[in-house]
C-alpha cells in the first residue's frame, strides 16, 4: 500500500486534516466511448457531481452506442461517497422479456439520490444528440460490422443504422435519431417515470477486504456462470469531494432484440442473465475511506480482469503501460472483457489530480483527469 506519510508530502496537510475539495481538481472520468467522456466533463465543469455526470453518460450512451446501452436496456452502478463512508449498488437490469424499459429509471434513481443538478440537465446533453446529430464512433461501426445482422428483419431499425446507400453507417459518418430525441424530450420534461414505474433495486454493497483497502461492489459470485453474449458497455466517475461511480450497461446481447419501439426510437433490450460478468466496483483505504479505484471489468472474464485490477494496479502498484499490456492481454483486444477505470492512489478528494485512466483496450474509449484548465 501507498504509505499515507507521502499524502501529507504532496498536499502539505495530514490526510486526516486535508481540505475537503482537492483545490485544482475538478474529476476523473473514463468510458468505452469518447462522447459519453465529454457529456460527463461538461456537467462535472458546470458544477454537477459524479452523479450529475454518470446519468449524462449513461444517457449520452443510450444515444451514442445502442449496440451496448439504451432505453430500452440496463446495467448497474456501484456509488461510493467518500463523505458518508457508504457504498451502495444500484441494480436496473433487465431480468423478464417485458419489454420494460429500465435505463432511465435506473440513472433517475442515481441522480435523485446523490446528484445536485436538475435531472434535465442530464437528459439534455443526450436529446441534443439524438435532435442534432452525432459522429458514428469506432465502437459503434464496429459493432455494426459484427452485428447488423441482428438488426435485419426491423425496417425502422434498419433506417435508423443506414445511410442513403442503404450501407451500414462507418465510423465518421454522422446519424440522427430524431424519434429518440422526441423520447429524450418527454424524458426531460416529464422525469423518468414518463418511461417506466418500475423503480430499480438499491442494495448495501458487497465488501471484502484486500490488503489495506475495502472493495465494494455487487458479488462477485451472483448469477449464472454461464457465459452471455451480452455487449456491455462502462464507465467510471468521479469528483473533488470523492463521490464515486461505477456503472456497467447493457442491452442483454449486441442491439438487444434488434427491433426498435415504433414511437420510442430506442431498441428493445434482451434479459440480463449472467450478472457476475459486470462487475462495477470501488475501492477506498480501509482507514481513511478515500477512493482509491473506481472501475468496471465487464465480458465473460470479468472476474480475471476485476482481481487484475485489485492485485496488479491497487496492491502491487504495478506500472500503467505493463498494468495496461496485461488487462489488453486477459481481454483479447476486448473480445472476452474489457475495463474502464481509474486509480487514484494518493485519494480521490486529495490528489485527485494525480489519478490514472484506463479506457477500452482497443483504444476506443477515453479517459480523463480534468484540472483548472477544464473550468467553464
Amino acid at each position: 500500500m501507498l504509505s499515507f506519510g507521502l499524502w501529507a508530502c504532496a498536499t502539505q496537510v495530514a490526510p486526516d486534516t486535508a481540505a475537503p475539495g482537492n483545490p485544482g481538481f475538478i474529476g476523473v472520468i473514463s468510458a468505452d466511448e469518447p462522447r459519453a467522456v465529454l457529456a460527463g466533463q461538461e456537467m462535472l465543469r458546470s458544477g454537477g457531481n459524479a452523479a450529475d455526470a454518470a446519468a449524462a453518460m449513461g444517457l449520452s450512451l443510450a444515444v451514442t452506442l445502442p449496440s451496448r446501452a439504451g432505453l430500452g436496456g440496463g446495467g448497474l452502478c456501484t456509488v461510493y461517497d467518500t463523505a458518508l463512508a457508504k457504498a451502495e449498488v444500484l441494480d436496473f437490469l433487465i431480468r423478464d422479456d417485458k419489454n420494460i424499459p429500465m435505463l432511465a429509471r435506473g440513472l433517475a434513481a442515481l441522480q435523485s439520490r446523490y446528484g445536485k443538478r436538475p435531472w434535465s440537465n442530464a437528459v439534455a446533453p443526450a436529446e441534443a444528440l439524438a435532435r442534432f446529430g452525432f459522429t458514428v464512433s469506432k465502437m459503434l461501426a464496429d459493432d455494426l460490422a459484427k452485428n447488423a445482422g441482428r438488426l435485419m428483419n426491423d425496417p425502422a431499425a434498419l433506417r435508423a443504422f443506414m445511410d442513403r446507400q442503404r450501407q451500414f453507417v462507418t465510423a465518421g459518418a454522422e446519424i440522427k435519431l430524431l424519434t429518440l430525441a422526441d423520447t429524450m424530450a418527454l424524458l426531460r420534461m416529464r422525469g423518468a417515470a414518463a418511461q417506466s414505474s418500475v423503480p430499480p433495486v438499491w442494495s448495501q454493497a458487497n465488501t471484502t477486504e484486500q490488503g489495506d483497502f475495502m472493495v465494494y461492489g455487487p458479488s462477485a459470485i451472483d448469477g449464472s456462470t454461464t457465459p452471455q453474449d451480452m455487449a456491455s458497455t462502462a464507465f467510471v466517475v468521479g469528483d473533488r469531494n470523492g463521490l464515486a461511480v461505477a456503472c456497467a450497461l447493457t442491452m442483454g446481447s449486441a442491439f438487444g432484440r434488434g427491433v426498435m419501439a415504433a414511437e420510442g426510437g430506442y431498441l428493445y433490450g434482451v434479459r440480463h442473465t449472467a450478472p457476475r460478468q459486470l462487475q462495477a466496483f470501488v475501492a477506498a483505504d480501509a482507514r481513511y475511506s478515500q477512493v482509491v479505484l473506481a472501475a468496471v471489468a465487464h465480458g465473460n472474464r470479468a472476474l480475471e480482469l476485476r482481481h487484475s485490477l485489485i492485485t496488479n494496479w491497487l496492491l502491487n502498484e504495478k506500472p500503467y503501460e505493463a498494468m495496461r499490456a496485461e488487462v489488453q492481454a486477459l481481454s483479447e483486444d476486448g473480445v472476452q472483457g474489457d475495463v474502464s477505470a481509474a486509480v487514484c492512489l494518493g485519494g480521490l478528494a486529495l490528489v485527485g489530480k494525480e489519478c490514472r485512466t484506463l479506457a477500452d483496450v482497443r483504444g476506443f474509449g477515453l479517459g480523463k483527469t480534468l484540472g483548472p484548465e477544464d473550468r467553464q
